[in-house]
């Protein structure tokens, strides 16, 4: 069973952030930025994600170390982990683990339009579980969005992308493992192809 641990901080905790630290590879990757927020998301998630490499390998990991892959960062001095980091909103998150673990954070805004949505965005199947309790329509949307977004970014895209449903005979049934969290403005899930657990861990300011 892999143990996931799952780092969250809030944004706007960490107003002022430096950016002497980070790899030239992270720092040329910031100059493209030109929103200040996007740039203090950015920064965030590098010393997060160094926090979250500290951790699991039992020393300190450096955050001059992580470097910017094509889609992800990476960590240099660790290849055998595999980071993935997420934001939506003011809420941050990332995981590091020995298998590839994909994470997906959600603000979880009531959408007045939550039907019409679901059927653009979900399965055809999947639109008619969140649509068939109106009570349970927002919390079911997020929960299938954010496994879908964590499945594609562990690597398990067949059955995210190529027009299958989650959902089999009114219940969520998978060919991967996943595991997901509901706190007060947002969900976090994880997905991966061995059997997981998942804890939140929260950090204020950095």
């Amino acid at each position: 069973m892999l143990h996931t641990e799952v780092l969250l901080t809030q944004i706007s905790l960490n107003p002022s952030l430096s950016s002497d630290s980070l790899s030239a590879s992270s720092k040329t990757k910031l100059a493209t930025m030109q929103s200040p927020a996007r740039a203090q998301q950015f920064i965030l998630g590098r010393m997060l994600l160094a926090q979250a490499a500290t951790r699991a390998l039992g020393f300190d990991y450096a955050i001059e170390d992580i470097e910017e892959g094509e889609f992800f960062p990476y960590l240099s001095k660790a290849a055998h982990l595999h980071a993935s980091i997420s934001h939506s909103g003011d809420s941050l998150g990332v995981t590091v683990n020995t298998e590839r673990v994909g994470l997906d954070i959600e603000s979880c805004r009531p959408k007045a339009n939550i039907a019409k949505l679901a059927a653009f965005a979900l399965h055809q199947d999947e639109a008619s579980w969140v649509n068939a309790v109106e009570a349970e329509s927002q919390e079911r949307f997020y929960l299938l969005w954010t496994l879908r977004e964590a499945a594609f970014k562990a690597g398990i895209r067949d059955q995210v992308i190529r027009g299958s449903s989650l959902i089999i005979d009114d219940h969520i049934k998978l060919a991967w493992h996943w595991a997901s969290a509901r706190e007060p403005l947002y969900r976090a899930s994880i997905a991966c192809r061995a059997p997981c657990t998942m804890v939140l861990i929260h950090k204020t300011r950095l």
